[in-house]
């Protein structure tokens, strides 16, 4: 008897000993889940400066497809602009009211602007505050030079934002009239006018406020009210990916017209002179580039324009001798373009990924195309003498350079200066496959 009592106690003890580390598990993960429910939601942040273009509406969509993600109470969108493309400020309009967390418009520190373009962002925005010492307004659009748009494009362009700035003021309850004086009279007004004139909602003393001001406020947020809970947030500042910063720089109205300008320059000067690789390798890029920044070829196109660029300059170095120049410059705009190619967080695995197979990618490319430039150049096997041949020059040379003798690049050795095109005639060979030749 006493035996078959021992033997249900040495039973039940692994018994025991699981329930008791079940309820050991559940109390810590009951710990743990409240923990994440007691956890606030942060407030994320990102700041719109400079002139807006691709760039800036590219940080604009990061920041909120990253606020969406990690689910945060609000997006503060800090904006200090002198104005920029109508296209962008569109796009910025469109995904601050898609939007899925309620968008903060803040023009500060005090001596920051919404001018132009920034007005019709604050005034789309779910709620709009502006810093003590701040202006708004100033929208009336101008060519991309600065100065007037004439005859009836003046009036078609001056219409659509009348009409833009109207439907914003509308669907946001702000004063209409004076939002659409911004457009046609090119009005502005400082941060204490504005929200007298209720095209604001609040006005600021200092940035530290902000969150504490707007706590508690109601909103409408997507048609149905909504309560900013931001008081003790976090603030999480969001950063401009690299593609976003390459964007801001060309965007730039001087910087898009100098880099077509040099570019067609760089360009011309390679056709006048064929042979010297470099210009018209960074002619091509400055002009693609240049094209990207003013919206003329889209984001994504312009970067794969480049990738293939990259492609063909590196496979070009197969049938032109550009001393590796035209293999160099495929690498540098075939990692670019990969760099850019996808709307994508650029963290720093992505980078060094695409880093590790572009570089990858191209240095085989450039291998496989010296080795097969060396099979076509090499002195084959029991062929036939090329003395007396003609051909023509591939590139200038002086000494040493490449010519073209039976649809074949061939390394080749003069006396007399040669010009890329020139025609020539082989008058010997040299043990090691080089070509002797002279012009015909």
């Amino acid at each position: 008897m006493l035996l078959r009592q021992s033997n249900n106690r040495r039973c039940l003890r692994p018994f025991r000993l699981a329930v008791f580390l079940l309820l050991v598990l559940m109390g810590v993960t009951g710990w743990v889940l409240g923990q994440g429910a007691t956890r606030q939601a942060p407030v994320y942040q990102v700041s719109i400066q400079g002139v807006i273009g691709p760039g800036t509406f590219g940080v604009l969509q990061h920041a909120i497809n990253m606020a969406e993600l990690n689910s945060a109470a609000a997006l503060v969108v800090r904006i200090d602009t002198p104005g920029g493309l109508l296209s962008s400020t569109r796009d910025m309009v469109r995904v601050i009211g898609e939007s899925q967390v309620p968008v903060i418009g803040y023009v500060g520190p005090s001596g920051a602007g919404a001018t132009s373009a920034g007005a019709f962002i604050l005034l789309s925005t779910h709620v709009a505050v502006m810093n003590n010492g701040t202006t708004v307004g100033a929208s009336s659009p101008v060519a991309g030079d600065g100065n007037d748009i004439k005859g009836t494009m003046a009036k078609k362009v001056m219409n659509d934002s009348r009409a833009l700035m109207r439907t914003i003021a509308q669907s946001r309850g702000r004063n209409v009239e004076l939002a659409e004086r911004f457009v046609s009279e090119a009005q502005s007004v400082t941060a204490t006018e504005a929200l007298q004139a209720q095209v604001i909602d609040r006005v600021v003393a200092e940035p530290s406020l902000l969150l504490s001001s707007l706590d508690g406020s109601e909103i409408q947020f997507h048609g149905e009210p909504h309560t900013l809970k931001l008081a003790g947030r976090a603030v999480v500042e969001v950063t401009p990916r690299m593609i976003d910063r390459l964007l801001a720089l060309i965007a730039h109205p001087q910087i898009a017209h100098m880099l077509i300008s040099l570019g067609m320059l760089a360009i011309f000067i390679e056709i006048l002179s064929p042979g010297l690789t470099f210009p018209g390798v960074l002619g091509s890029i400055s002009v693609i580039l240049g094209l990207v920044g003013t919206q003329a070829l889209p984001v994504n196109m312009g970067f794969l324009c480049l990738l293939f660029l990259g492609l063909a300059l590196m496979f070009s170095e197969l049938f032109v001798a550009g001393l590796g120049v035209l293999g160099i410059g495929g690498a540098i705009a075939f990692v670019l373009g990969g760099l850019n190619l996808f709307d994508l967080p650029l963290t720093a695995e992505y980078r060094n990924t695409v880093l590790a197979v572009g570089v990858g990618v191209s240095a085989a490319i450039l291998l496989a195309t010296y080795l097969i430039g060396r099979g076509l150049s090499g002195k084959p096997i029991r062929r036939k003498s090329l003395v007396g041949k003609q051909g023509e020059a591939m590139v200038n040379f002086t000494q040493d350079g490449y010519v073209l003798v039976n649809d074949k690049r061939w390394p080749a050795k003069t006396n007399q200066p040669l010009h890329h095109g020139d025609a020539i005639v082989v008058v010997a060979e040299t043990d090691d496959g080089c070509l002797v030749v002279e012009p015909a």
